[in-house]
């Protein structure tokens, strides 16, 4: 049996034996909550601060990824390992930082069941899907006279500010009580790139020349964070309900949005094939003059890049969303969730147990599958009636076994109420 398989086992099988006692009034310790379904509203003012940050990979492991990070040298042994599998390598980051208000007080609207939050942070995403043969391209080289194919690649990045606000509408007096949320927000991207291989898109070369077939389109856009390049609106909507003493849903659309570059974006595009013998160098003492190989490198890179600079461009931003559906039984919360991270990555089926280990301490632990895998744990802790403090590590399984698995990451935050 698979070693992270009977630790995920072990996990579920002891958490439903750490507490027995009833939680039918422990929701009621955490205050900071708000948009929790199993507790009524409670008047609060809120301040506070989150951040997450995840990595996650496919056919990548840890011990590939940590040199990255640490600033390592990587090994030939643990390039080999991990490109020695030929099907595509699959990598995917997400972060956020958020500081949010959130004024719950009963007279902040004329209707009781409205009330508002501001909210301002950073959002980030990258997604890489890569050929194996694009790999070895990178991290090995042309080191033998093999035809490389790059088809139906895919490069995606993105970074933004986000500051605003919305309303919270709740409704407690009724059977199935529920909340919701509705955001708007300025946005301004920073960093945006998208690159896409399509068919015939190869490498073949040998010591004396080498073909490439190129069919691809990419696009790159920055802006300062003081311009007023890459602004733009964006939004949020979050609802949660409960259906029934036992069972709750909602759903969620955050960081979804558009922005415009102006005259900052650049597009590369190309489809044909071609051959080059290479660089010819007539005399080895003009290699230290000023921009020697610049028309040299222009003969190779023109007939590959249909360039176009200085343009104006519009990115719609896809949400970051998921749906999911939690049942209580006496041995805890088992909570359904399908989660995408609005890049081309496959949507993750998450699967989460979580249960009061004592009234002021919720624990839970996450299994992903399908688009990623992956095992999590979270805590959330009510310090007291005013603090309170939560945390999760991310990707229990790659941390476990670094050349197995790839992934790591983490979240943390920190919220007053008063």
């Amino acid at each position: 049996m698979n070693k992270a398989f009977k630790l995920l086992l072990a996990i579920l099988i002891s958490l439903p034996g750490l507490a027995q006692n009833s939680d039918s009034t422990q929701w009621n310790k955490f205050s900071n909550l708000f948009d929790n379904p199993y507790k009524k509203f409670e008047a609060v003012e809120i301040i506070s601060f989150q951040s997450s940050r995840t990595l996650s990979s496919n056919r990548i492991s840890n011990d590939f990824i940590y040199p990255f990070i640490l600033g390592k040298n990587l090994d030939k042994k643990t390039i080999d390992r991990n490109l020695d599998n030929s099907k595509n390598k699959q990598f995917n980051s997400e972060s956020d930082q958020e500081l949010r208000y959130i004024n719950l007080k009963k007279n902040a609207f004329k209707n009781k069941t409205l009330n508002w939050y501001i909210k301002g942070g950073v959002h980030s995403r990258t997604y890489v899907n890569a050929s194996n043969d694009a790999a070895r391209l990178i991290f090995k080289g042309n080191t033998d006279t093999t035809k490389y194919q790059f088809n139906n690649s895919t490069y995606s990045n993105l970074k933004m500010n986000k500051f605003g606000g919305g309303i919270y509408h709740h409704v407690d007096k009724t059977a199935k009580p529920y909340n919701l949320s509705l955001g708007l927000f300025i946005l301004q991207a920073l960093n945006y790139g998208d690159i896409n291989t399509y068919k015939n898109n190869y490498l073949h070369g040998n010591e004396d020349s080498f073909r490439v077939g190129v069919n691809y389109d990419a696009a790159f856009a920055n802006a300062n964070a003081f311009s007023s390049n890459g602004l733009g609106l964006g939004g949020e909507l979050l609802f949660n309900q409960k259906l029934s003493t036992d069972k709750t849903w909602g759903f969620s659309l955050q960081n979804l949005g558009f922005a415009h570059f102006k005259n900052t974006a650049a597009t590369y595009s190309a489809n044909g094939q071609y051959k080059f013998d290479g660089v010819f160098i007539p005399e080895i003492g003009r290699l230290g003059e000023p921009d020697y190989f610049q028309t040299k490198l222009d003969s190779f890179t023109n007939p590959l890049n249909n360039i176009k600079e200085h343009q104006s461009q519009l990115i719609l931003i896809a949400p970051v969303s998921f749906i999911y559906y939690t049942l209580r039984l006496s041995s805890g919360y088992y909570q359904f969730t399908l989660r995408h991270s609005g890049t081309k990555a496959l949507p993750v089926a998450e699967f989460r147990y979580f249960k009061f280990i004592k009234p002021s301490l919720l624990f839970g632990v996450t299994a992903g599958a399908v688009g990623q895998h992956y095992l999590n744990t979270d805590i959330h802790w009510a310090i007291n009636r005013h603090w309170f403090f939560q945390a999760g590590v991310y990707h229990l399984e790659a941390l476990a076994l670094p050349k197995t698995f790839g992934g790591l990451g983490g979240k943390y935050g920190l919220q007053f109420v008063f």
